[in-house]
C-alpha cells in the first residue's frame, strides 16, 4: 500500500488518529496525504478501570470537529497501550488503563457511526516514523522506545509484525542473562526493560554507587550522561553495561529479520548523538557481517505526533481502495 495511490474518491477524505496514553489521549485530524489539519489532547481518565475513556474519546471528537468536517471522516485509527485481539476488535489487556477484553472498536463505531481500527501504540509510532518521520521511504525497520520501559514495533515490507497473539514487537521483554534477578512489570525476571529502560539505567547506576559507597545529589538519566561526558569511571562502566545489554538484544532482532534501520524514540533518545553513536559502535560488535555495512541507527523525528500519524496510516493501509 502506498499513499501516493489513494484514489480520487478519497482525496478529500480525512482520518482521525488517536493515541491513548497513560496520562493523555492525543488526537489529530489528518488528510490522506498525511497533513495534520488539527490536533488536540485530553487527560486520560483512568478512574473506575478506565470505563469512561471510550465515551470521552467520542465526545472529544464531536466537540473538536465541526459537523461538516465530521461527514468527511473516512475512519479512525486508534493506538492503544496494550495487546489487540487478532481480529482487531478487542483490547485484550491494557495494564495502565486497567482494561481487559474491552470491545473498543465496536464502542467507538457505535458512538460516532464511523469505521475504526485498533493497533498497539508502539506499532502506531513505528508506522508514523515510517510514513512521515525518520524512516520515511523505508519499508523495513525496528522501532525502539527507551522510556520508563522499553517498547518496540517491527515493520516488515511496510506492514506491522503483529504475531499470532498480537504480541509481536514486545522487545522490552526479551530475557537478559544476568547474575541479578530484576522483576519486570510483566511478571518475568530480567526482561530487557529492567536493564535498558530509563528506570533500569538509573537502578544500575544506583547499585554501582552503593557498591562504591558513593552518593550523588540525584541519579537521573541526564545526570548519568553528564557524568559520562565528564569521564566519570563509575558512570562510564554503567553506561557500557547498558549499551552492551541493549546492543546484544537489538542485534539479535536485526540479525533475524534484517531490517534497514533502527529508529530510537522515548525519553532516553533525547540525548541524541551521546547515545546513538556509542550504541551503533557497540552494535557493530554483534551485527551479522553481511548486514553490518548497511544498517543505520537514527533518532525518531515525530515525538508525540508519531502515534497519531501511525494510527491514521494504519487505517488507510487497512482500507485502501
Amino acid at each position: 500500500f502506498c499513499l501516493g495511490e489513494v484514489s480520487l474518491k478519497k482525496l478529500n477524505k480525512k482520518i482521525i488518529g488517536v493515541d491513548i496514553g497513560g496520562t493523555s489521549i492525543k488526537f489529530a485530524l489528518i488528510d490522506t496525504q498525511g497533513i495534520i489539519e488539527n490536533k488536540w489532547s485530553i487527560p486520560t481518565n483512568i478512574s473506575e478501570k478506565g470505563k469512561f475513556i471510550p465515551a470521552e474519546i467520542s465526545s472529544s471528537i464531536r466537540s473538536s470537529i465541526n459537523k461538516d468536517t465530521l461527514k468527511e471522516i473516512e475512519g479512525i485509527g486508534i493506538g492503544v497501550p496494550g495487546a489487540i485481539s487478532s481480529d482487531g476488535e478487542i483490547v485484550v489487556r491494557a495494564v495502565n488503563l486497567d482494561w481487559e477484553q474491552l470491545p473498543l472498536k465496536k464502542m467507538i463505531q457505535q458512538e460516532l457511526d464511523i469505521e475504526a481500527c485498533l493497533l498497539n501504540d508502539a506499532n502506531a509510532a513505528a508506522l508514523g516514523e515510517m510514513w512521515k518521520g525518520a524512516a520515511r521511504g523505508r519499508k523495513n525497520l525496528l522501532f525502539v522506545t527507551l522510556g520508563t520501559g522499553v517498547g518496540g514495533g517491527i515493520i516488515l515490507n511496510g506492514e506491522v509484525l503483529n504475531g499470532c497473539h498480537s504480541a509481536g514487537g514486545e522487545i522490552g521483554h526479551i530475557p537478559i542473562r544476568s547474575d541479578e534477578n530484576r522483576l519486570c512489570g510483566c511478571g518475568g525476571i530480567n526482561c530487557l526493560e529492567t536493564f535498558a529502560s530509563a528506570n533500569g539505567f538509573v537502578l544500575s547506576m544506583r547499585k554501582k554507587l552503593d557498591q562504591l559507597n558513593v552518593s550523588w545529589p540525584a541519579i537521573t538519566p541526564p545526570n548519568i550522561f553528564e557524568k559520562v561526558a565528564q569521564n566519570d569511571e563509575a558512570a562510564n562502566e554503567v553506561f557500557d553495561e547498558f549499551l552492551t545489554v541493549l546492543a546484544q538484544a537489538l542485534a539479535g532482532i536485526v540479525n533475524t529479520i534484517d531490517v534497514e534501520e533502527i529508529i530510537l524514540g522515548g525519553g532516553l533518545s533525547e540525548v541524541g548523538a551521546s547515545l546513538l553513536e556509542p550504541l551503533k559502535k557497540k552494535l557493530e560488535n554483534y551485527i551479522f557481517p553481511q548486514i553490518r555495512p548497511h544498517f543505520s541507527v537514527k533518532k525518531a523525528l515525530l515525538g508525540n505526533d508519531a502515534g497519531v500519524y501511525g494510527a491514521a496510516y494504519y487505517y488507510l493501509s487497512k482500507n485502501a481502495v
